[in-house]
C-alpha cells in the first residue's frame, strides 16, 4: 500500500498531460496529422459537444482535407453557439469559395471584415467572388486590399482580370505584365496577354507571349496548342502540326481540339489522316456535327461520293437546320451528277471510237 500514493501521482499526472496536450492542440494553429488530430477532437467532442472552440478546429481539419461537407456542419454549429468569432466566418466564406457560391461566401466574409478581420484570405475571397458576380468596383477595392498583402503574381494577374471587367484594357496590360516580371512563372498573364493582342488583331505581339512561355516551359500542352492554332490560322500548316503534335493531340479526347487537328490534314491534302481523326472523334460522339462535316468532305476528296453523300444525309436526318451540310450535299450531288453525264458522254465516245466504220456501198458506173 506504501506505493499507491505513488500510483495516483502518476495517473493524475497522465490525466493533466494528456489534457493539457489536447488543449494546446485546439488553441494551436498548426494542425497535426487528420486521423491523429481528429481523433483527439472527437474524444474532446464527447466530453463538451457544443464547445466552438473545438468544432472549428475540428472544421478547419475537414476543410484542410477538403471535407467541405462536414467542415460546414461544424463551423456552423460553432457559429450558432458563438456568432461572433470572424475566424468562424472566415471559414464558412472559404467553404463557399470551394462550392461556388459567390453570394454566401460574400456574405460570411463580409460578416468576418465587420467583426474585426482584415487579412490575405479575407480579401483575397472577396476579390475572386466579385469578380464571379461581376461586381468590378469591389472586386477593385478587394484586389487593393489584397495586393497591401502579398503582390505576388497570382494576385497580380487576378487585378488584370478585374480591370478588364472594368473595360480598362491598358490596366489589366500593366498588371499581367507586373506578374510576369515575378519571379514565379504562372501561366495565366502570359495567356491573357496573348488574348488582348490577337483581340486587337496584334498577331506579332500576341505570339511573342506565348513564345515567351515556352522557352521557360516548352511542353505545356496548352501553350503548343495556342501557337498551332495561330500557325493555322497564318496557313502556315506545317508549322502548325508539328506544334500539335508536340502537344500530343491525337491522344485527347477533346473533339473539338481533335477536329481542328483533323482540319489541318485536311488544309494539308491529306485526306485519309483528316477522315482517321474525324472517325476518332465520331467514336466518342457520333452525332457531332463538326467531326462528320469532317468525314463527308474527306471522302469527297478522296472520290467515295456515296459515302460521303449518306453522311450528308445523316447529318441532315439528326438536324435539318444545319444549312450547311445541306449547301454542301447540294454541291456533292450537282458534281456527281455532273460527273455521272461526263461518262455517259465518255461511253458514247468510246463506242463510237470502238465501232467499225459504216460499209461503204460501191456502185457500178454506167457507160
Amino acid at each position: 500500500m506504501k506505493y499507491f500514493p505513488i500510483i495516483i501521482f502518476i495517473l493524475l499526472s497522465q490525466l493533466a498531460c494528456d489534457r493539457y496536450s489536447k488543449d494546446k492542440i485546439v488553441e494551436s494553429n498548426g494542425l497535426a496529422e487528420g486521423d491523429e488530430m481528429l481523433n483527439y477532437l472527437n474524444d474532446l467532442l464527447k466530453d463538451d459537444p457544443n464547445n466552438p472552440k473545438i468544432l472549428f478546429k475540428r472544421a478547419q481539419v475537414y476543410f484542410d482535407h477538403s471535407d467541405t461537407r462536414r467542415s460546414l456542419i461544424d463551423v456552423q454549429k460553432a457559429l450558432e453557439i458563438n456568432p461572433t468569432d470572424p475566424d468562424h466566418y472566415l471559414l464558412l466564406g472559404r467553404i463557399y469559395d470551394l462550392r461556388n457560391r459567390p453570394e454566401d461566401c460574400l456574405a460570411a466574409a463580409l460578416q468576418a471584415e465587420k467583426r474585426g478581420l482584415h487579412n490575405y484570405e479575407l480579401y483575397r475571397i472577396l476579390a475572386v467572388n466579385y469578380l464571379k458576380l461581376n461586381d468590378a468596383e469591389n472586386a477593385k477595392n478587394a484586389i487593393e486590399r489584397l495586393l497591401e498583402f502579398n503582390r505576388n503574381g497570382e494576385n497580380l494577374s487576378l487585378q488584370g482580370d478585374i480591370f478588364l471587367q472594368l473595360k480598362d484594357t491598358v490596366g489589366a496590360i500593366k498588371s499581367y505584365e507586373k506578374a510576369i516580371a515575378q519571379k514565379h512563372l504562372i501561366s495565366r498573364p502570359f495567356r491573357e496577354l496573348y488574348q488582348i493582342y490577337l483581340a486587337k488583331n496584334e498577331i506579332e505581339k500576341a505570339e511573342s507571349y506565348l513564345d515567351q512561355y515556352l522557352a521557360k516551359n516548352n511542353d505545356d500542352s496548352d501553350f503548343l496548342i495556342l501557337k498551332a492554332s495561330l500557325k493555322a490560322r497564318a496557313k502556315n500548316y506545317d508549322s502548325a502540326l508539328v506544334y500539335y503534335n508536340k502537344a500530343n493531340v491525337i491522344d485527347s479526347e477533346e473533339k473539338n481540339l481533335l477536329v481542328d487537328y483533323g482540319n489541318l490534314f485536311y488544309s494539308l491534302s491529306d485526306f485519309d489522316s483528316a477522315l482517321l481523326i474525324a472517325n476518332k472523334v465520331t467514336g466518342l460522339d457520333s452525332q457531332y456535327v463538326e467531326a462528320n462535316l469532317l468525314a463527308a468532305r474527306s471522302l469527297d476528296k478522296l472520290r467515295n461520293y456515296q459515302e460521303s453523300k449518306k453522311i450528308y444525309e445523316s447529318i441532315l436526318e439528326y438536324d435539318s437546320t444545319v444549312h450547311i451540310a445541306a449547301r454542301e450535299l447540294d454541291i456533292l450531288n450537282r458534281k456527281v451528277a455532273y460527273l455521272w453525264r461526263l461518262q455517259q458522254q465518255e461511253k458514247a465516245f468510246d463506242s463510237i471510237r470502238n465501232s467499225p466504220p459504216p460499209a461503204v456501198e460501191r456502185k457500178e458506173i454506167e457507160n
